[in-house]
C-alpha cells in the first residue's frame, strides 16, 4: 500500500434534490475500483460520530487515499477495504477513533524506530513482541 498523495477529492452530497459540495472531507471506508489490481481507499476521512454528527480528526486537511495494490489473491475489493479499515482501529493506545494507516503498517515504523535505538546495544537480539 502506497499513499496516492497527490490525489485529492471533495465530497458531495444531495440536498434538496441538486448535487451541493460537503462541507467535511470523503467519508472514511470510501473506495474506488480503477482496475482488476488496483483500488483507492480513504482510511482517513469523515466518520459517523456520537449523536449523529460528523466527525473528521484531520481538521481542515483534505485526505489521501491509500492505493491497494492486489498481487494475488482474488477476494473482492470491499472485504480487502473492509479488512483495512479494521486494522486502522487497533491503536489501543490512542484516544483517535482510527489511524491514518492499517495497524500493520503502523506497528512496523514504530518498530524499526525502536530498532534504530537499540543498535547501540552491539548485536542482541530482541522479540519484537516486546515493542508491540
Amino acid at each position: 500500500m502506497a499513499a496516492a498523495a497527490a490525489l485529492r477529492y471533495i465530497a458531495s452530497r444531495m440536498k434538496q434534490g441538486t448535487l451541493q459540495d460537503d462541507p467535511f472531507p470523503v467519508r472514511r471506508g470510501a473506495a474506488v475500483v480503477l482496475d482488476k489490481k488496483r483500488a483507492l481507499i480513504w482510511v482517513h476521512g469523515a466518520a459517523a460520530g456520537l449523536g449523529g454528527k460528523t466527525y473528521y480528526q484531520g481538521k481542515s486537511r483534505i485526505p489521501a487515499p491509500l492505493m491497494i495494490t492486489r498481487h494475488h489473491g482474488n477476494a473482492p475489493f470491499r472485504t480487502v477495504a473492509d479488512e483495512i479499515l479494521g486494522l486502522s482501529k487497533m491503536d489501543w493506545n490512542s484516544f483517535d477513533l482510527y489511524s491514518k494507516h492499517p495497524a500493520t503498517i503502523e506497528s512496523s515504523n514504530a518498530i524499526a524506530r525502536i530498532g534504530v535505538l537499540l543498535e547501540r546495544f552491539g548485536p542482541v537480539s530482541y522479540d519484537y513482541r516486546l515493542f508491540i
